[in-house]
């Protein structure tokens, strides 16, 4: 009887693992078909995106909102970003640069000429008395540039008696540089400092700085004068320029084209202005 139930439970136990081993089977099986169909989903969506981006650069479409063929787009893909040819894109910034550069040309020279425009000299026509006060020698002269001659009142100031002295004189309208050049020698006259081999030799404009000049000898005559008088014919100089030549408010003082450094009893290193 022991041998039969013995039997019994080695066929039971025998039939447990079979079904356990064929379950795990069937279950490695059941994996292995969910992967492959997993596989093969992926390939043809791979397949379909290919054949979409194919289509989509080789024959752009052109469809209405309504249109019911339209592709429809695919998420995920980017079209491809192609770029203009190098030789395209140098002459597209060139172009650029050319159009930069005339447009601020031109609005620079507008701008200046506006300036120059509300700050230049109020010019009064000579009258016939003054005409006919001129010589003999120039009078065919005074007579074709009747018409051309202009003359401007401005306000001078130099030094005199160690104060700053106020002067109205004429003069003939012409450029701001040489309208400024004549100044300064009639400043150079009046402040009776400086000899006549002190002169301005050239006149240079940068907004509201104006460059002055001078000869070699202005610098002996700085020096021979002293530091109160040199600094009142510069205070002069720079009030003379602010009240005529708007918008110039500064005065930078140059000998033979160089800064001075150096053998002045005054700082000509320095931009001059009068304190506001």
């Amino acid at each position: 009887m022991f041998r039969r139930e013995n039997k019994r439970v080695v066929r039971s136990r025998a039939s447990a693992d079979t079904k356990r081993r064929l379950r795990e089977e069937a279950e490695k099986e059941i994996e292995k078909e969910l992967e492959r169909e997993l596989e093969l989903d992926m390939a043809a969506k791979r397949s379909r995106q290919d054949s979409a981006r194919r289509r989509r650069f080789a024959q752009p479409y052109d469809y209405d909102d309504y249109y019911d063929d339209a592709p429809e787009p695919i998420r995920g893909v980017e079209p491809i970003k192609r770029k203009a040819p190098l030789m395209l894109r140098l002459l597209a910034w060139c172009g650029v640069i050319l159009f930069c550069f005339v447009v601020g040309y031109m609005g620079t020279s507008y701008v200046l000429l506006l300036m120059d425009k509300q700050s230049m000299l109020r010019p009064e026509t000579f009258g016939a008395d003054e005409l006919s006060a001129l010589s003999a020698d120039n009078a065919e002269f005074a007579s074709d540039a009747k018409l051309d001659m202009q003359k401007t009142m401005v306000s001078i100031y130099y030094p005199q008696n160690e104060t700053i002295a106020e002067d109205k004189v004429e003069i003939i309208a012409q450029t701001r540089e040489d309208n400024i050049s004549e100044i300064v020698l009639k400043l150079l006259e009046r402040s009776g400092l400086f000899g006549k081999d002190v002169y301005v030799k050239h006149v240079f404009r940068n907004v509201d700085t104006v460059y002055i000049d001078f000869s070699a000898p202005f610098l002996q005559a700085l020096a021979s004068c002293g530091a109160k008088a040199s600094a009142l014919f510069i205070t002069g100089v720079v009030r003379t320029m602010k009240d005529n030549f708007q918008p110039i408010e500064k005065v930078r003082f140059l000998v033979d084209s160089k800064i001075v450094t150096s053998g002045a009893p005054v700082d000509l290193t320095a931009t001059w202005q009068l304190p506001k």
